[in-house]
């Protein structure tokens, strides 16, 4: 009788050791998927503002290029500007 007891604990323990190794690894895993939703959330809140477009109308109106000591101001896209189609 004496022999199974000591057996069955054994196998107990056992358990118990590999249930804790589980419990240690748990936090680590946690902490990375936590970090893994809160980047794949920003991404999409940035993906999200990015398509809907400027935050103020004017915000990116029309496009200045610069060149040396001059700054040429472009037009808005379809503003006037067409390029001839050439076939």
């Amino acid at each position: 009788m004496l022999g199974l007891l000591e057996a069955r604990e054994k196998r107990v323990r056992e358990a118990v050791a590999r249930l804790r190794e589980e419990a240690e690894r748990g936090p680590a895993a946690l902490g990375d998927a936590e970090r893994t939703l809160e980047r794949l959330v920003n991404a999409r809140v940035t993906v999200a503002e990015v398509l809907a477009g400027p935050p103020f109308p004017d915000a990116v109106a029309q496009p200045v290029v610069e060149l040396g000591e001059q700054a040429i101001q472009l037009p808005a896209a379809g503003e006037g500007v067409h390029a001839p189609i050439r076939r």
